[in-house]
């Protein structure tokens, strides 16, 4: 029998206005963004457990949003001096889509391992 994780999975995929704002701090032609949830440029973040009709989801998510965000655009762009010096949640909400997953289950018999 599989293991449930104590954690909520945030699927984050980015938005048109992702790239547009990337290409704006490095002064490159934006990438295309494709459909979310495809084959895309999605990332998986856990946070804490909650289920989907709690208020306090997105309140959760609230406490990391910044974070979040920091560790996308560092995935594209590491010149910290060039990026967005004040993140608001409605910038958050502009640049990905976000999809909350309550059921995360772990298929692997082994401990999990952090890098």
């Amino acid at each position: 029998m599989l293991k449930i994780l104590n954690r909520t999975a945030v699927i984050i995929t980015p938005k048109q206005a992702f790239y547009d704002m990337l290409a704006g701090i490095m002064g490159e032609e934006a990438e295309q963004a494709s459909a979310p949830y495809t084959d895309d440029e999605s990332t998986v973040y856990l946070i804490e457990e909650t289920d989907l009709d709690e208020p306090a989801t997105k309140e959760r998510l609230k406490s990391c949003y910044i974070e979040i965000c920091r560790e996308e655009i560092n995935g594209w762009f590491t010149d910290q001096s060039k990026w967005p010096t004040h993140i608001t949640w409605k910038d958050f909400t502009t640049w990905f889509h976000i999809s909350i997953q309550t059921m995360v289950f772990d298929t692997l018999d082994e401990d999990i391992e952090y890098e």
